[in-house]
């Protein structure tokens, strides 16, 4: 099944599988620290301050697109082509996603104006104080320089010793019987932390940023060539975290706080799929350049390999729902089981979804990745106002699951550009009759 598992690798092959263990490996222990941070939390507030806490990170969440501009992969990208002007590209990547951050702190005033975030006009203080340390994630290009390099081993040492420590400051406020202002502050401050050691480990690897470094024009370059995946980014955060905000202005926040505990559970996953396209993305680019049937025979095995690892998590928790979410937060929250043994099956799609990414930049197919994001964010929008009346959480767990498969995988089969990949999620959905088939086929043949 996954063949280019078992075949003799390639030094590129055996580069990004190790890189992949060290990012899913970080991961996992950083998911531990963070699930067991979240639970004692959610304990020591309850959902409705719980559900006020999720409700600012989520506001803060809409703002990464003007923070990141599109630059991600691009910025991986150009570091593969362009080894020698990396610290140009750095600079210069660097220098517009500090003024993107800004920007993003002047739209979110602009909203709060209109009276678009009614629910926190009692928080609008924390607010500020979150979205000014959000600019510093600009800083986060640090980490594409070292997907590049395929060295993500340093970035992961230093995020999981961020983690850690805002893990301990948050177990201190728990135990110190903190309100919710200090938790409000200790996500400032891991947000700020993790920011300061990218800086730190960048400039022990690699030539420190420089201001006269910075190519305005070459920049200007990139966000055009990014504007596409920026809107699709508003369109996909949008789809991705609309949901509370929704459910905090049309219900309440309390609901929010039961909402978002499972699909935290269930969201928690989706860091794997992104740590094992990101560390195959440049092998990927490569094969590209060499031959056809290379590049779509190792797009069919990581598909496979992605919807499979999401197939097995959402049938686990599907079962253990209910027992899980009592077990981790109390019977406050045991209606979240519900909500989470729903929402886990929108992994299917995000799995795939973070391979069809990198394939939509490789094949310059970036205006597509707009056109999905923003069909699953209408249709999340359309479903939540419809269903989120009648069932609450419940309602918008089917609404997430409803527009994920739209964005990442029905949309595909709308335009014959993107057919090919649609083709490919599709043998992945149905692997198990293609292995039943080839059992079949070498069966009668022997």
């Amino acid at each position: 099944m996954f063949s280019f598992l078992k075949r003799k690798k390639s030094g590129e092959t055996l580069a990004a599988m190790g890189n992949a263990r060290w990012l899913i490996g970080e991961k996992i222990l950083s998911m531990l620290l963070v699930l067991f941070a979240s639970v004692l939390i959610a304990r020591h507030l309850g959902p409705e301050a719980f559900g006020t806490l999720n409700y600012l990170l989520a506001i803060i969440a809409l703002m990464a697109p003007f923070c990141s501009l599109g630059f991600n992969a691009i910025i991986t990208r150009e570091l593969v082509k362009e080894v020698k002007r990396q610290n140009t590209i750095m600079s210069t990547a660097l220098a517009f996603r500090f003024l993107g951050g800004i920007l993003s702190v002047f739209c979110l005033y602009f909203f709060y104006a209109l009276g678009f975030l009614t629910t926190i006009d009692a928080s609008f203080w924390w607010l500020v104080l979150l979205s000014i340390v959000n600019i510093l994630t600009a800083l986060h290009v640090i980490d594409f320089w070292f997907q590049a390099k395929v060295l993500s081993r340093y970035i992961v040492k230093v995020r999981f010793i961020a983690v850690l420590v805002s893990t301990a400051v948050k177990v201190v406020l728990v135990i110190n019987g903190a309100t919710l202002n200090g938790f409000v502050w200790a996500a400032a401050f891991e947000s700020l932390l993790i920011s300061c050691f990218f800086l730190f480990i960048y400039l022990y690897k690699a030539s420190p940023f420089s201001y006269r470094q910075i190519d305005w024009c070459y920049g200007l370059d990139l966000f055009k060539q990014s504007k596409w995946l920026v809107i699709s980014g508003i369109a996909s955060i949008i789809y991705l975290k609309i949901d509370q905000l929704m459910l905090a202005e049309m219900v309440s926040v309390t609901e929010v706080g039961i909402y978002s505990v499972a699909s935290r559970m269930s969201e928690v996953w989706y860091f794997f799929p992104t740590a094992i396209v990101a560390s195959f993305f440049p092998s990927l680019l490569k094969l590209r350049g060499v031959g056809d049937d290379k590049y779509q025979i190792k797009l069919q095995q990581l598909c496979d390999f992605l919807f499979i690892f999401a197939l097995i998590l959402a049938i686990s928790l599907t079962f253990i729902a209910d027992w899980l979410i009592v077990l981790l937060f109390g019977s406050d929250y045991v209606a979240a089981g519900l909500i989470l043994s729903l929402h886990i099956w929108a992994g299917l799609f995000v799995f795939m979804r973070a391979l069809l990414s990198k394939w939509l930049l490789a094949e310059n197919l970036v205006f597509f990745s707009f056109v999905t994001h923003g069909i699953g964010a209408v249709v999340n929008v359309c479903l939540n106002l419809w269903l989120i009346p009648i069932y609450q959480g419940v309602g918008a767990a089917i609404s997430t699951v409803i527009a994920y498969a739209f964005a990442s995988y029905i949309a595909l089969f709308f335009h014959r550009s993107t057919r090919p990949m649609a083709i490919i999620m599709t043998k992945s959905i149905f692997l198990p009759g293609r292995l039943i088939l080839a059992k079949l086929k070498s069966s009668t043949q022997t």
